[in-house]
C-alpha cells in the first residue's frame, strides 16, 4: 500500500491528551488533520496547535454521542477521502482524581446511568463514526479505521473490577473484529490499538508512559497495518494483545 503524499486524518477527542498529540504529530509530518472535540471554544490547547499549523489542522465541533452531528459532519466532508479515521474519543466513567467514585463501577454499587453513557462514548460512537465515514475512508489510499482501545478490555490482561470502562472496551474490541470482516471487501483495515498506561487526564498521575512516546509508538503501529492484519489488537510498542 503506497502512502498518500498528503494523507487526511480524522481524530475524535482531539482537545487534549492522546488526541491532541495525534493531531500534533500528524500535522507536523505534513498530514491534513480534521480534529474534532465537543467544544472547540473551550479547548485552548487545540486552538493553539491549530494556530501553529493553520493550513493543516481543521477543527470541528463534534459530540460523538450525537448521531445527527456525526451525520452532519460526514455530509460536510462528503466526497473528500479520509485516509485514517482514528476513533480516539473515550471516557473512563466515574473516577475522580482521588478515586472516591470507583465504587460506581463496581458490583453492588453500580451507577447504571454512567455505565450507559460510557458505552455510548466508547463502544457505540466508534461504530457510528465508521458507518458515517465509510465512503470517505474507502475512497482514500490508506483506507484505515483505528479504534483506541485498552487492555482493560482483554479477558487475558484486563482483570479489573471496573465494570463500566472494562466492558465498554471489551465490546469495542468485538465491534472491531466484526467491522474488519464487514469492511474487508472494500479494502478497509480496521484495528484496535492500546496506547498503554499514559499520563493523561484519563490515565492519571500514576501512569508511567509519556503521551509523546505512546503516540509515536501508535503511529508506527498504524503505519505498519495491512489488510492482512485487519481485526488485530496491538499495543503501542507493536506487541499483539490477546483478548
Amino acid at each position: 500500500m503506497n502512502p498518500s503524499p498528503t494523507p487526511t486524518v480524522l481524530v475524535t477527542g482531539a482537545s487534549r491528551g492522546l488526541g491532541l498529540e495525534l493531531v500534533r504529530q500528524y500535522a507536523a509530518e505534513g498530514a491534513r488533520v480534521i480534529a474534532t472535540c465537543r467544544n472547540p471554544a473551550q479547548s485552548p490547547e487545540l486552538a493553539a496547535l491549530a494556530s501553529v499549523y493553520p493550513a493543516a489542522i481543521h477543527v470541528e465541533a463534534l459530540d460523538v454521542i450525537d448521531h445527527s452531528a456525526i451525520d452532519a459532519l460526514a455530509t460536510r466532508y462528503q466526497g473528500q477521502p479520509i485516509d485514517i479515521l482514528i476513533n480516539n474519543a473515550g471516557d473512563i466513567g466515574p473516577r475522580d482524581p482521588n478515586r472516591t467514585r470507583l465504587h460506581e463501577q463496581q458490583f453492588g454499587t453500580m451507577n447504571y446511568a454512567e455505565w450507559r453513557r460510557v458505552l455510548e462514548i466508547n463502544t457505540i460512537a466508534p461504530l457510528r463514526m465508521a458507518e458515517a465515514f465509510v465512503a470517505q475512508v474507502a475512497a482514500s489510499q490508506l483506507r484505515q479505521m483505528i479504534f483506541v482501545s485498552s487492555t482493560t478490555g482483554s479477558n487475558v490482561e484486563g482483570l479489573y473490577a471496573t465494570f463500566g470502562y472494562c466492558s465498554s472496551k471489551a465490546a469495542l474490541n468485538k465491534v472491531v473484529t466484526m467491522l474488519a470482516i464487514a469492511l474487508k471487501p472494500q479494502g478497509i483495515v480496521c484495528a484496535a490499538v492500546c496506547p498503554g498506561y499514559v499520563k493523561t487526564r484519563l490515565g492519571g498521575n500514576a501512569a508511567l508512559l509519556g503521551v509523546e512516546e505512546s503516540i509515536t509508538g501508535l503511529r508506527r503501529v498504524i503505519t505498519g497495518l495491512t489488510l492482512q492484519r485487519t481485526g488485530s489488537f496491538t499495543r503501542y510498542n507493536g506487541e499483539t494483545i490477546a483478548w
